[in-house]
């Protein structure tokens, strides 16, 4: 939440600064905030974790859309 916070933040700035909304996505912000604010110290079983974590959830979403689409390929038959 908070890093959602800092992103709104960070574009409402940038939109004033510049006198205009820039095209401003996501990863962009993402890429930002990374390089402004501070790093943790690596923690190599905290890093593991995120991984299987978000390989758990690709996993889960590419399941769900394979679902979806042999629904959708069986309807039209």
């Amino acid at each position: 939440m908070t890093l959602v916070i800092l992103a709104h933040f960070f574009v409402v700035r940038m939109s004033l600064r510049l006198k205009k909304a820039p095209a401003v996505m996501l990863p962009q912000v993402v890429l930002v905030l990374a390089a402004v604010l501070p790093r943790r110290e690596f923690d190599p079983q905290l890093a593991l974790a995120m991984l299987v974590y978000h390989q758990q959830r690709n996993h889960a979403a590419y399941l769900s859309h394979r679902k979806r689409r042999i629904a959708l390929i069986t309807q039209r038959e």
